[in-house]
């Protein structure tokens, strides 16, 4: 009998559609893009609508706190570019952000 282990495995252009409620860890082996995962979601999260003081990221050293905390505010503002511009430059995750909102107003809201 086979079980759900609840494990998934999530591509940079399925960030968008992650969601939003519940806990969730990202566990992986080194230079597997956890980095660009977390900045991803974490932006996607903003892009909802999420309080970024009610997101709770938590790294091992205090190193990696800091290039997440940039990683972070770089995608954050890549983000708010793509959808003010329209400019992507081949990026899986910007790419689907821009297709997710596809609408003036609703990039505006997403925006703000």
């Amino acid at each position: 009998m086979s079980r759900d282990s609840g494990f998934r495995s999530l591509a940079p252009d399925g960030i968008p559609e992650f969601p939003l409620s519940g806990i969730h860890l990202i566990e992986a082996s080194a230079g597997t893009g956890k980095t660009y995962t977390i900045a991803s979601l974490y932006a996607h999260f903003v892009l909802e609508g999420a309080d970024s003081h009610k997101i709770l990221v938590v790294t091992f050293t205090n190193a990696a706190s800091e290039e997440l905390h940039g990683r972070i505010r770089t995608r954050l503002v890549q983000a708010l570019r793509c959808l003010e511009n329209q400019e992507v430059r081949g990026d899986p995750f910007l790419e689907r952000i821009l297709r997710k909102y596809s609408a003036p107003h609703e990039r505006q809201q997403a925006v703000e």
